[in-house]
């Protein structure tokens, strides 16, 4: 069984006992009215379709794994149907012992037989808190420097890291789902239109494929605010329509794309610089390989941006000079991409201590968001996903202008502002979900159109 080789993989790395902890229900607004469950992803590495409010005590002294689990009432089984029995979940979980998590406390003291238990935090503030009392930690989910021991971050994070070949399957078979919902998406995209309207296309594609959003979906014509979660704008011909959107399984793998569309024909404009863009993208994906640095295919990315800026005219001087002194931030303010797997940000509250291991993190405005400066390794799955942005924000600051002064035309900048009838041009953003192999990469998202053709063909083309 994949879950019980897991938990054997960490026990083999661990010194102390481990309580880990699947989380609770959230309320949305009042306590018998919860978001949908989902389990901290470092519990659903290690057991299938875990329940709310579950534990799990895995002893490396003696290689046992007891389960925790809510009992089962009366009141439930009316309520949320007929549970599975403790008997069955320890023949299905493979686990040693089955116990009530009502109990927790009590046998975890009978477990740990004096010894100091570790223990992550979740999501989840109750739980958290419960897992400080019993563990004696200075747990926080939100904190990267107090989420775990680094002993249980290093044993869980070597093992996420790598993707098996079960992982990779399932993020295969999530492809075809999210191209449909991002197609579907492109072919409504109609002069008068609402924001709105496309995300429910893109939502309803991934609950057809019986999926939810792996995040919040971004659909826009206003791209240049990169996490824009709002879907208030009615589409007007020449916009740009920015779609980052993934969905996710009830596994908790998910993919992570986006895409960029003109409604109607592109402009010059759109065009030059989606196929800047679109070259980026190809280009950086090219280099991937075991061995390679993350933050080099970073600065890649940036200079085949920088080089094409200068050809516009955007920029002035030498690209490698432009990048080196941060320049091209102007235009691309956001890091190349982020690892990939159970989490959207795959590993994200580990911090910087997975993602910079012995590096520090850049100072520099635009590569200090780059989210991991790894050693890339054949296993790995990440995102590359680089964009070029014109935000008023950006281009209009004092401190900006004065330290890239003679590095930007900023005229010329701020006539992209008033593009689309004063809306702004925008931005172009391309991500892909990206496998590093022996030989190279594996583009896990290939089968998603990104070509300025497929582009022109599919958007407002209709439903079929």
């Amino acid at each position: 069984m994949v879950f019980a080789k897991r938990r054997e993989r960490l026990m083999g790395a661990l010194t102390h006992p481990v309580l880990l902890f699947s989380g609770g229900f959230l309320s949305r607004n009042y306590p018998a009215n919860p978001y949908p469950f989902r389990a901290d992803s470092n519990f659903l590495y290690f057991f299938e379709s875990p329940e709310a409010g579950s534990a799990a005590f895995i002893d490396p002294a003696d290689r046992s794994v007891t389960l925790f689990l809510p009992a089962r009432t009366v009141a439930d089984a009316l309520w949320h149907g007929e549970q599975e029995s403790f008997e069955a979940a320890r023949v299905r979980h493979q686990v040693t012992n089955v116990l009530p998590v009502e109990e927790l406390e009590t046998h975890v003291a009978r477990l740990s037989r004096g010894r100091q238990v570790r223990s992550l935090a979740v999501a989840d503030a109750k739980t958290t808190e419960r897992a400080r009392a019993l563990t004696g930690e200075d747990l926080q989910f939100d904190d990267p420097t107090r989420v775990a021991n680094v002993e249980v971050i290093d044993a869980i994070a070597q093992l996420r890291l790598f993707k098996a070949p079960e992982e990779l399957a399932e993020i295969r078979r999530l492809v075809p789902i999210t191209r449909e919902a991002h197609e579907l998406a492109m072919r409504h995209s109609l002069p008068g239109v609402t924001e709105q309207l496309l995300a429910g296309h893109v939502e309803g594609a991934f609950a057809r494929g019986g999926c939810v959003p792996a995040y919040n979906t971004i659909l826009s014509v206003r791209g240049e605010v990169l996490h824009n979660l709002g879907h208030g704008n009615t589409l007007r011909a020449g916009d740009l329509v920015l779609l980052d959107a993934g969905c996710e399984s009830a596994s908790g793998y998910c993919t992570d794309v986006t895409r960029c569309w003109s409604v109607g024909p592109f402009s010059a404009e759109a065009r030059e610089v989606y196929q800047l863009v679109l070259s980026a993208n190809v280009e950086t994906i090219a280099r991937v390989r075991p061995g390679v640095r993350y933050r080099d295919l970073h600065l890649e990315g940036a200079r085949v941006l920088a080089r094409g800026l200068v050809s516009m005219g955007l920029l002035r001087g030498e690209p490698d000079g432009l990048v080196e002194r941060g320049a091209h931030a102007v235009f691309f303010p956001h890091g190349l991409g982020h690892q990939l797997g159970l989490d959207v940000h795959d590993l994200e509250a580990f911090g910087d201590h997975v993602h910079y291991p012995n590096r520090a993190r850049s100072t520099q405005f635009g590569t200090q968001y780059l989210r991991m400066d790894l050693d890339l390794k054949a296993g790995m799955t990440f995102t590359i996903e680089p964009g070029l942005y014109f935000v008023p924000a950006i281009l209009l600051s004092t401190e900006l202008r004065g330290r890239f002064g003679d590095a930007v035309d900023w005229s010329l900048a701020e006539r992209f502002l008033g593009l689309n009838g004063g809306r702004g041009f925008g931005g172009v953003r391309l991500e892909d979900d990206v496998l590093c192999t022996e030989q190279g990469s594996e583009v896990l998202t290939a089968p998603i159109p990104k070509s300025l053709a497929d582009m022109e063909r599919l958007s407002g083309a209709g439903v079929a």
